[in-house]
């Protein structure tokens, strides 16, 4: 059975989104996902619904916090309350799935 995992080389999923997450610009990648992201602070592309664009990923420097991705305001304004996005990676593109991550 071909899923949506199948497409990709590696499958994150970013924290739960909040209401205060969707009035931000920024997506938090826990710890456990910080593998799938560049070590530094990075211009990265994510690709949303087919859609490609340059955004800013920062690590953070304590392990303890979340990574962010800067993919803006319009893109976390309709993601889900309380459901982590799941996040494809080919190659050098995160491909941001806003569908429910536990589906």
């Amino acid at each position: 059975m071909q899923t949506w995992e199948n497409d990709y080389e590696r499958v994150v999923a970013s924290q739960p989104v909040t209401e205060s997450d969707r009035n931000s610009e920024v997506l938090r990648i826990p710890g456990s996902a910080l593998a799938a992201f560049p070590t530094a602070p990075a211009v990265v592309t994510v690709s949303v619904n087919g859609a490609e664009r340059s955004v800013l990923w920062s690590p953070r420097s304590d392990e303890r916090r979340s990574g962010t991705l800067a993919v803006g305001l319009d893109v976390m304004s309709v993601l889900p309350v309380r459901e982590p996005v799941r996040i494809g990676v080919r190659g050098d593109v995160f491909v941001l799935c806003p569908e429910s991550a536990a589906a």
